[in-house]
This record gives structure tokens, C-alpha cells and sequence, in this order.
């Protein structure tokens, strides 16, 4: 009987699936002169989008799937325009250019752009960035969206270790590889802070530019209203930031001139297949990420990390595959492992040899992020994206006071001069320092042979702006660090023009690795529904994303400094 049950329950799954899946291919009905809501939000996700059953049940934000939107209603006749929902925004500067770029294009093709600026009362320097894009901005009367300038923070452990009996060894190349600083030091070195103050300068300076060309106003006016602090929404109305403030009702209610048009959410919208309006449905170009930490073996589900093995295999699959007539890799790393690294960097230039790869670069990729990216044919950054960090790092805690306190005491018995070399319960001596120091030499000296060759350049020109300084986007592209400042939509244009295709638009995105059966697809959401259950998982997947497992992990690193959170 129990049997009879579950048979039952399967057959009914499938049968609600089967469903799902034919009202999704049939597509929603949308009336003509729609505007598209949507919400731009919290953090938005570096990973692929997911399949047709992950979609489903998860609403989380993607740019990867916020781009696919924007392109569709540039080529959807029933479309009038978007209605862009800005809320407190958890992402990186590079990521408001991606999103404001593509509301930017939405706009160029004759639709309109409305923002709606809800955020409450804080920093709102990205919001009101990506807002300015639209042809009318509006502000909710109880919001307090606050552009009262930029700041970048540093947190220094160096005074916790004695207060624990615990001894942080660092050796670091060089003077700008400040990650080691973060964990041995109590303040900023001069050539950290320099660094800090020229990526502040710069993001400053392209937050007055564009707002100041976006809304006609005069720079030098701006800059004065930004330090005078605005912080109500009448303010920004008087600055010439906003157009109004106003309720959405409102908002709705005089785009149709008192009768509200109709309004398509998001999550319908998700419906709606780029074929279905003459787009891609042409030539395929793969898109292969590396996200997170990148590590040695297999990536983390839900880009936790950026594994060398699940990359370089995705790599070779794209290149073998004959349909594919480029590749575009999605960066958004700060590094992590030098061996995982070179061993991607060697995989893109397999690739390479058979079709051409364009890197995106996303928020950050720094150190080994940047490492693997030097080996595409074309590296396309964002302005704001922090990236370079040509730079290595080793460090090693020494607990055996932490442990004596608490009453552990250990022995070890070893053969070789150098066996104790990574035991956390002695310091390194004196050759043991050598030694670490003559092996860091190599890796940095491999970086630079490994940037060079793909940047075509001498590794002494590479040197002169490595020494671990983290660059923007755009001061990397002024130095030759990158090829071209834009977004993965500019990146694919790239990677379209190279392999000879004359219409971008019709160029269908492929995902590697694939995941084509639907059995597949039920194993890979199951998967992903018990990572989002445990909650153990989730911790060190946080724990990952913020790179607590990098700088805590001793050894060897190509991992960039802590990128600060600029608001």
C-alpha cells in the first residue's frame, strides 16, 4: 500500500513538472504597451543562471539573468519600458556598472527607463549610480537614499594575536600585497593607504562624472552638494539627481497619464525565450565561470569556489565542442591557489589555440583571478571592477603559546630538515624562512612569465605595475592590464566579432559545464536544496565568499588584499 503511495506521489511530481515545463515553453500572454517591474536589490549572483527546475523555485537575483531580461525587452514589440526597483544594493561597483549599462541599452533601443529609489535611510552611492540611467528617477517619500560620498574600510588583526598568545608569521611580495598586512599589522602601510586613496579617487571621480553627464549637471556643483551631504529625498529633487518624489502608485498612475498600464513581473517575464523574439538563435558562444576562491579539484556548488578541475574540464568541453564558436570566461574572484591557477591559465590557452576567449572581468579579480584571466585573447573589465594583485603571499599562525595556556601540549616525530615546515605549533627558523622566501620568489616570478605571455609583454613591464597593487578597471586599462572597459554584454560582443559573427543578437549563450538531462537536473537542484538546508554548508560557504578560508588557510597565496566595501 505504502508502496502504491509513493509510486503515486512520483507520478503526480512528474506530472505537475511536465506541466510547469509546457506552460513555461508556451510562454506568458503580455499585452502590448507593458512596462516590465523589476526589483534590483541585495546581492545579485556571479554563477550561471540555473537551470529550468532551479528556476523555478528560486527567486534569488543573477546578473547572468538580469542581462538575458534587459536583452529581451530591447527586442520585445509589446514591451513600452522598465520600471527598475532600486533597493539597498549588496555588490561591488563593477557589478552597478553591468546593471546600469544594461538599463542603459534598454533606453538606446526607444524604451523607457524608470527608477524608483526605495532605500531607506543609508548609503546610496551604487543606487543612485545605476538610477541615473533612466529617463525619469522618482524617490519614495519614506526612503532616505543618502549620497554623502565614499569611504574604504581595512580590518587589521595584528592586534589579536598576542591578546591570544599567538605569533602571525607573513612573507609577502610585494610593498602593495597588503593581504598578509590585514592579518600581522594594526594599520595601513603608507603603500596600502596610497592604494586605497588612489581606487577611492578614481571610483569617486566616475560616480561625479556619470551622474554629473547623466542628469546635465555641472560636476564641480555636484561634488559640493555630495560634501554639503545629501540625505532626504527633496534634497536629491533639488540637486537635480531626481525628478520627483513620489509613491510607485503614483509613479504608475502618470505614466499612463491616470490610468496605470499594464505592468509584467520579473518571474513572468523569465518565461518569455529570447527565440521567441528573433534572438538567440544564431551561432553559440560558451560562457565558462570561475567564481570564488579558486581552488585545486572540483568548484563548490553555488560558486563558493572556483575549482581548477570543474573549470579546465568546461574549457576543453567548449573548445571540443564544434557548435561552439567562441568562449567568454566569467571572472569573479579574488584569487586562492597558485597551482589551481596556472592550471586554468594553461587550460585557456588549450582553448585558446582552437577558438577565441574573451575574459569578463566582474566585481574583483585580483591575484589569481587576474592570473588565469591574462591568459584570454581579450580581457574586458568594468570601470569599477578591482582587479591586478600581481602579487603572492604566505603566512603561517604559530598557536603553540595559544596552547600551552589552555594545557595542550604536543610531540612530533619527523625525518628531514624541513618536515615541521607548516606545523602551527612552532615559528619558522631562520632557513625555514628562506626557504619559503626562495619558493615564493618562483611563484611570483611565474605570475609575472604567465601575465607577460598572454599580455605579450616583457615581465619586467608586467613588474612595474605588479608589487600586489590592486587596480580599477579603469586605471588597469590605462596601464595595458586589460584590453577594453565594459560589461559581459560588451565582453560577448568581443567574443562575437572575433569569431566573425555580424549580429550579436542572435547569438545563442551555452553554459559549461552542461547539465542536458532532466534526471540531471532533478540530481543538481537536489543537491542544491540540501546545501541550502544545512546550515553548516551555508556558514562556510559564507565564510568562503568572504575569504576567511583564503587568509586563514597557511601557505602559498595568490589571493588580492580584503577588497574593500566602497560606499
Amino acid at each position: 500500500m505504502f508502496a502504491r503511495f509513493r509510486l503515486f506521489v512520483r507520478l503526480a511530481s512528474f506530472a505537475v513538472l511536465a506541466v510547469a515545463l509546457w506552460l513555461w515553453m508556451r510562454g506568458p500572454t503580455i499585452a502590448s504597451g507593458s512596462y516590465l517591474v523589476v526589483d534590483v536589490a541585495g546581492s545579485f549572483s556571479e554563477s550561471p543562471p540555473g537551470n529550468f527546475l532551479s528556476r523555478l523555485i528560486d527567486r534569488g537575483h543573477s546578473i547572468a539573468i538580469f542581462d538575458e531580461a534587459m536583452r529581451k525587452v530591447r527586442h520585445d514589440g509589446r514591451i513600452a519600458g522598465v520600471i527598475v526597483r532600486i533597493g539597498a544594493l549588496d555588490a561591488g561597483w563593477a557589478q552597478a556598472e553591468e546593471i546600469r549599462s544594461a538599463l542603459s541599452l534598454v533606453k538606446a533601443a526607444g524604451k523607457r527607463v524608470i527608477a524608483e529609489l526605495e532605500v531607506e535611510l543609508s548609503p546610496a552611492s551604487k543606487e543612485i549610480f545605476i538610477a541615473s540611467a533612466a529617463d525619469a528617477v522618482y524617490v519614495a517619500p519614506a526612503s532616505a537614499p543618502m549620497l554623502t560620498g565614499m569611504q574604504a574600510q581595512a580590518v587589521f588583526l595584528g592586534g589579536v594575536w598576542p591578546k591570544v598568545d599567538v605569533r602571525m608569521q607573513v612573507e609577502q611580495i610585494r610593498e602593495y600585497k597588503s593581504a598578509g598586512d590585514e592579518l600581522s599589522r594594526e594599520s595601513m602601510t603608507p603603500a596600502h593607504r596610497e592604494m586605497l586613496e588612489s581606487i577611492l579617487d578614481d571610483v569617486h571621480a566616475q560616480l561625479v562624472r556619470t551622474l554629473a553627464s547623466a542628469r546635465n549637471l555641472v560636476p564641480a556643483e555636484l561634488d559640493k552638494a555630495i560634501n554639503r551631504g545629501i540625505t532626504k529625498p527633496q534634497q536629491l529633487v533639488d540637486a537635480g539627481i531626481a525628478n520627483a518624489v513620489r509613491a510607485p502608485s503614483e509613479v504608475l498612475s502618470e505614466l499612463g497619464s491616470g490610468t496605470p498600464p499594464e505592468t509584467v513581473k520579473e518571474e513572468i517575464y523569465t518565461r518569455v525565450t529570447p527565440a521567441s523574439l528573433g534572438i538567440g538563435d544564431g551561432p553559440s558562444i560558451a560562457v565558462v565561470h570561475a567564481v570564488g576562491a579558486i581552488t585545486t579539484g572540483k568548484s563548490r556548488p553555488g560558486g563558493g569556489s572556483a575549482g581548477s578541475r570543474t573549470v579546465s574540464e568546461a574549457l576543453a568541453e567548449a573548445a571540443r565542442d564544434n557548435d561552439i564558436s567562441a568562449i567568454v570566461l566569467r571572472v569573479a574572484s579574488p584569487g586562492g591557489s597558485p597551482a589551481a591557477s596556472d592550471e586554468i591559465w594553461l587550460a585557456i590557452r588549450d582553448a585558446a589555440k582552437k577558438k577565441p576567449v574573451i575574459a569578463s572581468l566582474g566585481d574583483v579579480a585580483a591575484s589569481g583571478g587576474y592570473y588565469l584571466a591574462s591568459a584570454a585573447n581579450r580581457i574586458v573589465a568594468a570601470p569599477g571592477t578591482l582587479t591586478g594583485s600581481i602579487g603572492v603571499v604566505f603566512f603561517k599562525p604559530d598557536v603553540s603559546g595559544l596552547l600551552e595556556r589552555v594545557g595542550v601540549h604536543t610531540e612530533s616525530l619527523s625525518r628531514g630538515r624541513y618536515s615541521r615546515l607548516f606545523d602551527l605549533d612552532k615559528p619558522m627558523d631562520a632557513e625555514e624562512l628562506a626557504l619559503v622566501r626562495d619558493q615564493i620568489n618562483d611563484t611570483y616570478r611565474l605570475f609575472l612569465e604567465r601575465v607577460a605571455t598572454g599580455r605579450k609583454k616583457k615581465p619586467e613591464d608586467i613588474d612595474r605595475f605588479g608589487g600586489g597593487r590592486v587596480w580599477t578597471g579603469q586605471q588597469a586599462f590605462e596601464r595595458g592590464l586589460v584590453d577594453e572597459i565594459g560589461t559581459f554584454a560588451d565582453a560577448v560582443h568581443a567574443a562575437a566579432n572575433a569569431a566573425g559573427i555580424h549580429d550579436p543578437d542572435k547569438v545563442q549563450l551555452v553554459y559549461y559545464p552542461k547539465k542536458d538531462s532532466l534526471v540531471a537536473q532533478l540530481a543538481d537542484l537536489g543537491g542544491q536544496v540540501r546545501a541550502q538546508s544545512d546550515p553548516v554548508a551555508r556558514i562556510a560557504q559564507a565564510l568562503g565568499e568572504a575569504r576567511l578560508e583564503l587568509l586563514l588557510d597557511p601557505g602559498i597565496q595568490a589571493v588580492a588584499e580584503t577588497v574593500p566595501t566602497i560606499e
